[in-house]
């Protein structure tokens, strides 16, 4: 999840980076925000941005409408919720969710999906959130095509506890000691490195 603090700057930053326009995705009723898509193989990166149509009065897209500069926030992890839910609680991690979504397609068609965000503490946005993705395409399949997807890393103050989490559903991903900090490469126009800044680690999702 990569955010901008307008439709416009993230548009913009998409096509300077990758020279791809990223397909228009959906508008997130009651969070403020909207996003545009891009497919990286078989993985996809979702630019977030606030959405001016709604009342952005507390929500996430009010936090985005802030940024100085489009930057990396967090990253979502397909899987069985209830399953991931019980196995972050045997850890010692609380979650919020599943929470249902939908939305209707330009065509009229209901697209419902599933989350769950697990409640991360000083982990923050380096512990992902998690979808299931119901009977809904994933949007690797259907979006422009950005590059491909080469790695993720997290860094941590404290690398073993996030490292126990991430065991805990099955995700085997470096962390690193430090400040806390995500990296993610991609192969585009050479490798592109994503990373977030003091604005976007400080944020939350839910």
């Amino acid at each position: 999840m990569f955010a901008a603090a307008s439709l416009e700057a993230g548009m913009t930053w998409t096509e300077e980076t990758f020279g791809v326009t990223p397909a228009y995705g959906r508008e997130h009723v009651g969070r403020g925000t909207r996003n545009t898509l891009l497919s990286l193989g078989d993985t996809y990166l979702e630019i977030i941005v606030p959405d001016p149509q709604q009342d952005l009065t507390g929500t996430f897209g009010d936090k985005l409408s802030r940024l100085l500069e489009p930057a990396l926030v967090s990253w979502v992890v397909q899987g069985d919720l209830n399953e991931i839910s019980a196995r972050l609680s045997v850890n010692g991690m609380q979650s919020v969710g599943p929470n249902r979504t939908e939305r209707k397609t330009a065509v009229g068609d209901l697209l419902v999906w599933e989350l769950l965000f697990p409640i991360a503490g000083s982990h923050g946005a380096r512990m992902p959130f998690f979808i299931d993705r119901l009977d809904c395409p994933h949007p690797a399949a259907m979006n422009p095509d950005g590059g491909t997807f080469k790695s993720i890393r997290l860094r941590s103050p404290d690398s073993s506890g996030l490292s126990r989490a991430l065991e805990s559903v099955d995700l085997e991903i470096e962390v690193t000691e430090g400040k806390p900090a995500i990296t993610v490469e991609i192969e585009s126009r050479g490798l592109v490195t994503l990373t977030g800044t003091a604005e976007t680690r400080s944020l939350t999702v839910i």
